[in-house]
């Protein structure tokens, strides 16, 4: 995954426009576990391509993880202006 790969990826996320699971995501969640050395990802990704609803759970700490690898910033609006902490995320970029 490149740092533009990523941002393109989630910039497609919060527009709703469909990313390939096959393609893009199952290929970003694969690197994720070799680098941090996660044990067993061989079977979590056999996991995740027979479910791949359960890559939904995965996508918060993906996000988190690329952003500070590629030092990705994003720019927030603010939803509701009576709750503190209630952002939406509307644009990643370099």
């Amino acid at each position: 995954m490149t740092k533009n790969e990523c941002i393109d990826i989630f910039n497609a996320m919060i527009r709703g426009t469909p990313v390939s699971f096959q393609e893009k995501l199952l290929p970003m969640v694969s690197e994720f576990l070799t680098e941090n050395n996660i044990e067993n990802s061989d079977k979590m990704i056999n996991l995740i391509v027979q479910n791949p609803q359960l890559i939904q759970r995965t996508l918060p700490e993906l996000v988190d993880y690329y952003c500070r690898k590629f030092n990705i910033l994003s720019l927030k609006q603010k939803i509701n202006d009576s709750l503190i902490n209630n952002f939406k995320t509307i644009l990643y970029y370099e």
